[in-house]
Parts: structure tokens; sequence; C-alpha cells
């Protein structure tokens, strides 16, 4: 927990222990190996450095092949096949698949060490059998929960993988924590029910994504009654107005905050607010500074979470940031649609007015 610039606590779900993650293959974090191939370079919890190599199965891929590395994929590919039952197969190595583990627990401490409240674990893009993602999903949270000091968060768009994952659980740390439950999927709020998780409420309606900050509202509102009406109590509910990319949908920044507003005028400080506020940077220069100041204008607005990368996204340096600074403002008239299609930052940043890219 960090506490915003009002002293306010905010909570910080950690991101980025999701197999759709890379790496590049000529960064710091990989090595080419003595048979040619490429590993994926770590320190473990004693110090020692530690070496996975790139699972064969994401050698012949697209993103391998331009350079990237799908890490967390790696890593979990080589915990499947460590499986009971499964040595001997071509890939099998219990020592791959104990140094995957020790892997995916160096990316939880890294987090932790950041200020993470929770550690989001996805491995949906592990398979589109979900059987195959079911046992994905399960050996990344006892990999994660055997070292976390902080509990998990189950990140899944497949309600089966969802309960495969809190199956998996022993909440070792406090309250597993299920992302997510929407009116098209109101059944994920059966389970947390059932299981006393906390539960991610995203404000999409029944045919898709909303439109504007009054959709968003009414959907919350709808999810927030649905869950009350199966006695999970408001500390337990983190509603997500669903936060879009201000380069496809530039007023969508905006209404999110107008969203978090409402929500804190109809609930107080009932519910938690939260979102994945990073999504805001997605095709556009400076990634760093606008979620920074995202961030920043989310907990003004009565946001008190976020699903973000607590290492990429410092929270101490960003509700410190100087609120009158160039680079602020011009990221600020982005957010609030101020400078429609960011035009004027853009130019900003091509002139480096905007400090260093990230």
């Amino acid at each position: 927990m960090r506490l915003d610039r009002a002293g306010n606590r905010f909570l910080v779900i950690g991101e980025n222990i999701h197999c759709t993650r890379v790496l590049r293959r000529t960064g710091r974090h990989a090595q080419e190996l003595p048979d040619g191939g490429v590993g994926i370079v770590f320190e473990d919890a004693a110090g020692a450095r530690r070496v996975l190599p790139v699972h064969p199965d994401l050698v012949p891929t697209r993103d391998f092949t331009q350079g990237k590395i799908k890490h967390v994929a790696s890593a979990v590919l080589w915990g499947l096949d460590g499986l009971p039952g499964r040595q001997g197969g071509p890939n099998a190595s219990a020592e791959h698949a104990a140094t995957a583990a020790a892997y995916v627990q160096a990316l939880a401490r890294r987090q932790e060490a950041a200020g993470a409240d929770w550690l989001d674990l996805n491995a949906d893009e592990i398979s589109p059998d979900p059987g195959r993602r079911a046992e994905a999903i399960a050996w990344l949270v006892m990999a994660v929960e055997a070292a976390a000091q902080v509990p998990v968060a189950v990140d899944s768009s497949d309600i089966g993988v969802l309960a495969a994952g809190v199956a998996a659980s022993t909440q070792p740390r406090g309250q597993l924590l299920l992302n997510s439950a929407s009116l098209e999927r109101p059944e994920v709020l059966d389970l947390a029910a059932d299981t006393s998780c906390a539960v991610v409420l995203a404000a999409a309606g029944e045919g898709g994504m909303p439109t504007g900050a009054e959709d968003r509202t009414l959907n919350a509102i709808a999810m927030v009654e649905l869950a009350m009406a199966r006695n999970i109590e408001g500390e337990r509910l983190f509603v997500d107005p669903l936060v879009l990319p201000v380069a496809v949908a530039g007023e969508a920044a905006a209404s999110v905050l107008a969203c978090a507003r409402e929500l804190r005028e109809e609930y107080g400080s009932a519910i938690h607010l939260t979102g994945g506020l990073s999504n805001v940077s997605f095709g556009m220069p400076n990634r760093r500074l606008l979620n920074d100041v995202y961030i920043d204008l989310a907990a003004d607005a009565g946001i008190d979470s976020g699903i973000i990368d607590p290492v990429a996204s410092d929270l101490g340096r960003l509700f410190g940031a100087d609120r009158d600074g160039e680079a602020w403002r011009l990221a600020a008239d982005v957010l609030l649609g101020r400078d429609p299609f960011g035009s004027e930052y853009v130019a900003a940043f091509r002139e480096g007015r905007l400090g260093a890219a990230e």
C-alpha cells in the first residue's frame, strides 16, 4: 500500500506476471546459450545468477522471430512440462521446472519490493485449450504463492480458469482477488461469494465495452448491486470503469475519471475503485509519463487502487511530481481531452520537451 498526494491509501495490483509479457532478445535480461539458444537471466532469492532457457515451443513463434521473448509464458511451459506424469517427454526437465518456479518468484519479489499489494497472474495466452489454461494458472498460482509475501489475484477471461486458480490457492498471505466479473459474466460473483474472495467488477455492459461516463456508471452500479445481493461486502469489491487507450478513444480517459467521481458520490468509501490504468498510454510516445500523470489524476478522482506495474510506475515519484511542469501539463491535457488526438503532446515529444521516453 502507498499513499497518494492527499494521504489516502492507494492499493497496487501488480500486473506484470502475465503470459503476454515480453522481453527483448537483445536486452540485458537475455543471453545467448552455448547451444545457440537463448536464455532469460535473473537473480534468485539467494542472490545467485540463474538462466532459464526459452522454452522450445516458443522458438518458432512470430514473437520470438521478431526479437521478443514471452518470458512468463516460457516459465509456465517449463512448469507444465515438470508436472507429475510428464517426466520423460521431449521437453520435460525437473531442473528447468524448478528454475521456472524460481523465475516467477523473482518477478513476484520485484513487484512486492515496489509496493504491490496483490500479484495479478494471467495464463490465458498459454493455450487456446481451456484445460491447458486451467493447468497453467494452477501451476502459476502455486509457484508464486510458495514464496510471495502478498496475496495473488487470478486474472482470466474464462470462469473455469478462475475457478482452477482459486482451487490451487491456499491464500497463505491474505484474501485472493478475482479479475473479473461483469454483466456479461455475473457468475464470477457466485465464485467470489462461495470462496470469500475479493473481486474486480468490470463496468462492461451486456453487449460489450461502455461508451461514456454515464454508461460506465450505470454498469458499475448494476454490478455493485448484484454483488451486494450475494452478500459480498464493499471492502471486497474493486470496481473497474475500464480504461481504454487515449490514442484510440480520446474521451475515454476523462470518462473513467468522471465515472469514478460519480461512484464516490454514490458509495463513498464503501467500495474500492481500480482499473488497468496503464492501458491509457498504448500507442502514444513516452508511455511512462502518461501513465504517471493518469494515476495521479485517477487518485484525485477517487480511484484508490490500480492494476499497474509498480516497478515502472513508482508511486512515490509520480505522486510527488511537479504538476506545474510543462511535461505534466501536456500529458494532463491529452488525458483530460484538452489536446484532442494529442497533437501538442506528440509535437512536444518530438522536440524533446517531455523528458526521456520510456
